[in-house]
């Protein structure tokens, strides 16, 4: 199967299932709020961002594994992928443990933590050893996920975990509303974890019967490796970066503010992350479709595609960034109530942060495919400056401050050093190339945003009354602004061509 085919299944297959997932989501996190209150949702979200800054300790290893796998899948080299991914087990398993320990000690400091909490110090630690354990398995049994991605094979991995996390939803919601008993509700996030692992190891096997589970490491192996450490180092500095940009906003809110106000910022990000998600699944297989393209070494068909990729991230961002700024207030008075409403400017900087996570993905899946990992001061730059502006503009103005920080330190490092590192560094030419494309990629969002202001003067922009009228207007809204910017990108824009001729022929082949 293609390159582009396997993408496009793995993009039909994951969209299916994250739109199942999004509207599970959505009537679980109303009964949630109801049934256990904003400080324990609030309590929830701070425990998952502790959680993210433990894996940290995972310093980038799959990473780095499923990019030193690119070559010996293009060369179908058995041996070298079973020996791959034994040595990621055998690193995934210590590091494992390390994250179990740094866990029980973390639980030591609980009380110092919570101690304003409403929320039951027993409740809080036993829903951080569900989350614990959960977050353990993937070290322990299903480290395989980063074959089925760089093998385009991530459908699998889709399929598997969204239908048990949309089962353990749904549990958990009966759980509430006839046992209302908290303990078993936090029992069902364990169970749901085991039930996961279980049938992906079985999955696995299926679908790579030569593949070694129980993969012995020896020296040899360990030495052949070694090279894979030093990739490691390197990726880790980029994790903490990563994480300091998106991991940290809801400790610092739980620590400056209050856990309710987590609660509240998080269905905003809920939302948000389940639309970055979908756009993302349309996308799914391409990170390994691009790493298989650099093994080619063909320049050329590296920066047509580029551009093509692009080209697809500002129209599917563009017209995903307009449609949440002008329905999000209605849909959280709808959904949730007005009380959860959040200001204008918090609105606009989330957006802000929308749009940047989805046009910053061309440039960090060919970064990663080409192993650019060595500008480790880039995320250390990257991590202070937002953290230092995080914590001074919260305290000076409030839950916006966060956001400034997380949008300036984006700006700095993700949007202009790393495609400057990229072009420079990896495809060898000059990064006025990616300059010039990008602007261009601005004006013609620019162009299509102001035609459609003038033009949607015509449409009703009245309240609407129910979810459904919302999503209906809001689709309309949608769709209007994306024929223009489809128009204006098929005409403007030579990636955009390129992709639309692409999916066009594939269309024509099948009918």
């Amino acid at each position: 199967m293609s390159r582009l085919r396997l993408t496009l299944k793995n993009g039909w297959i994951a969209l299916v299932f994250q739109l199942a997932y999004i509207v599970t989501q959505f009537f679980s996190r109303n009964i949630f709020l109801e049934y256990l209150g904003d400080d324990f949702v609030g309590t929830e979200g701070t425990l998952k961002s502790i959680l993210m800054f433990l894996n940290l300790s995972e310093l980038g290893i799959g990473t780095a594994v499923g990019f030193a796998l690119y070559k010996p899948l293009f060369n179908k080299d058995r041996e070298k992928i079973n020996e791959l991914i034994g040595y990621l087990g055998y690193l995934y398993k210590r590091i494992g443990l390390f994250v179990l320990l740094g866990g029980v000690v973390l639980i030591l400091f609980f009380p110092l933590f919570f101690d304003d909490e409403k929320v039951n110090i027993g409740i809080v630690i036993f829903l951080f050893l569900a989350l614990l354990t959960s977050n353990l398995i993937n070290y322990f049994f299903t480290y395989h996920m980063f074959l089925l991605e760089a093998d385009q094979r991530g459908y699998i991995n889709t399929t598997i975990n969204r239908s048990t996390y949309i089962l353990k939803l749904v549990v958990q919601c009966f759980v509430l509303i006839y046992l209302e008993n908290i303990i078993v509700w936090i029992s069902i996030e364990l169970l749901s974890a085991f039930l996961y692992a279980l049938i992906f190891r079985k999955r696995i096997r299926k679908a790579y019967p030569w593949l070694h589970l129980k993969f012995e490491v020896t020296q040899p192996i360990k030495e052949r490796n070694r090279s894979l450490l030093t990739k490691i180092k390197q990726i880790s500095f980029h994790k903490l970066g990563s994480f300091v940009s998106t991991g940290t906003d809801n400790i610092l809110i739980f620590a400056l503010i209050n856990p309710a106000t987590v609660a509240y910022v998080g269905n905003y990000q809920m939302v948000m992350n389940n639309i970055n998600i979908l756009v993302s699944k349309l996308f799914e297989g391409t990170k390994a479709g691009v790493g298989n393209l650099v093994a080619e070494n063909n320049l050329k068909n590296t920066l047509k595609v580029f551009w093509e990729m692009m080209a697809l991230r500002f129209f599917f961002a563009g017209s995903a960034s307009l449609v949440m700024y002008i329905g999000f207030d209605d849909f959280i008075i709808l959904w949730l109530g007005e009380k959860y409403i959040l200001s204008e400017t918090i609105l606009l900087a989330l957006v802000a942060i929308f749009f940047i996570l989805q046009i910053r993905q061309p440039v960090d899946d060919f970064k990663q495919a080409y192993g650019l990992f060595d500008d480790i001061w880039s995320p250390v730059v990257q991590s202070v400056l937002n953290l230092i502006l995080s914590v001074v503009l919260v305290l000076e103005y409030g839950i916006i401050g966060v956001f400034i920080g997380t949008i300036v330190s984006q700006v700095a490092i993700v949007l202009i050093w790393r495609p400057y590192f990229l072009f420079t560094s990896g495809m060898k030419i000059s990064s006025r190339v990616y300059w010039k494309g990008f602007l261009m990629h601005l004006i013609y969002l620019s162009i299509a945003g102001l035609l459609f202001l003038m033009a949607s003067r015509n449409f009703d922009m009245s309240k609407n009354t129910g979810i459904f009228e919302l999503l209906v207007h809001l689709i309309q809204l949608g769709m209007f602004f994306s024929c223009i910017y489809f128009l204006i990108l098929l005409a403007l824009s030579k990636g955009f061509r390129h992709v639309v001729n692409r999916f066009y022929g594939i269309i024509k082949n099948k009918l």
